[in-house]
């Protein structure tokens, strides 16, 4: 009598038995070189924003003394956005990102915004006595934008386009608020948008394997993204 086979009688083999749980490496090489070009591309920024801060001349904003209905104007968008109006939006991103259940949606918000702010706050500290104020990073202009790529990291395929969008034109509107009330220079413009541009990929990255903790804590709710990077760390020490 031939022994049981795992196709045939009481004893099968599972579909999840055949197909193991193994990554892809079709998916594995598209993330390795989303990881390569973010990386570049926040190197590539810092890296501007240093050239700038450092050694391109100084660029003196255009502003004339007297007042007029425009610089009013950008005075009161520069003025609507300060530290409450940033913590604000910063907790109804993390709120988002509660919502659709990303591992990693909390953190890269709070890193992406809070870091790129902190950042530009250090470089005008550091720099204040060798540089004109106007020359420095724009602090209105470094928040919003780092808020639009907070936003777009943790919005949903169909509302992402929308947010790039009006985050892009919101991000233009203070520049140029900026410039026009003469808080900002074009060097201080660039040096804050290359601050952003090195927190913002930096972060994109993290979100990459995003997906890969969605489906490891739906098979088992215990097992957190913040228990697998305990578990890595602990491997490579």
């Amino acid at each position: 009598m031939p022994p049981p086979s795992l196709d045939s009688g009481p004893i099968r083999a599972s579909p999840d038995a055949e197909t193991p749980a193994v990554p892809s490496s079709a998916t594995a090489r598209p993330r390795r070189r989303a990881v390569v070009i973010r990386m570049a591309v926040s190197g590539a920024s810092a890296v501007l924003s240093l050239i700038f801060l450092m050694w391109v001349p100084h660029v003196s904003p255009s502003m004339s003394g007297e007042s007029t209905p425009a610089s009013a104007l950008a005075a009161r968008v520069l003025d609507a956005i300060d530290v409450t109006s940033v913590l604000i939006a910063v907790a109804v991103l993390a709120v988002v990102a509660l919502i659709r259940k990303l591992p990693f949606g909390i953190g890269v918000v709070i890193a992406c915004t809070i870091g790129a702010v902190v950042t530009s706050a250090l470089a005008r500290e550091i720099l204040a006595a060798s540089m004109p104020s106007a020359d420095l990073p724009n602090g209105q202009l470094v928040a919003v934008a780092s808020l639009l790529g907070s936003a777009s990291m943790v919005a949903s395929t169909a509302w992402r386009p929308v947010i790039l969008g009006l985050g892009t034109v919101a991000t233009l509107a203070v520049a140029a608020a900026a410039l026009i009330v003469g808080s900002a220079s074009v060097t201080g413009i660039v040096a804050g948008a290359s601050i952003v541009f090195a927190w913002w990929p930096a972060c994109s990255i993290v979100m990459l394997y995003s997906p890969d903790a969605a489906a490891r804590e739906a098979r088992n709710p215990l097992d957190t993204a913040a228990l697998a990077v305990q578990r890595k760390m602990g491997r490579s020490r």
